[in-house]
């Protein structure tokens, strides 16, 4: 499973619609759909350990499934591996 398939899964296990999520972490709709849809992945710190907080997951899980390997640059949608 994505990090997107984990943060769609997780947000509505917490009934919430993108917008309420967005508006609890501080980012725009169109970024929770971007993240859910990996389209891009969300990059900054701040956000990656709110979505953990506000979504009930594991601290740091969903950091390590965007940055499986911290050398290399975050996964995208169109990696393949």
């Amino acid at each position: 499973m994505g990090y997107g398939e984990v943060i769609r899964s997780a947000r509505k296990r917490k009934h919430f619609t993108q917008e309420q999520l967005a508006e609890k972490i501080c980012v725009s709709r169109s970024a929770i759909y971007a993240w859910e849809t990996e389209k891009y992945p969300p990059t900054d710190a701040k956000n990656i350990a709110a979505l953990e907080i506000t979504l009930g997951l594991e601290t740091g899980s969903l950091f390590s499934l965007i940055y499986s390997n911290p050398t290399l640059p975050p996964k995208t949608g169109g990696d393949q591996q």
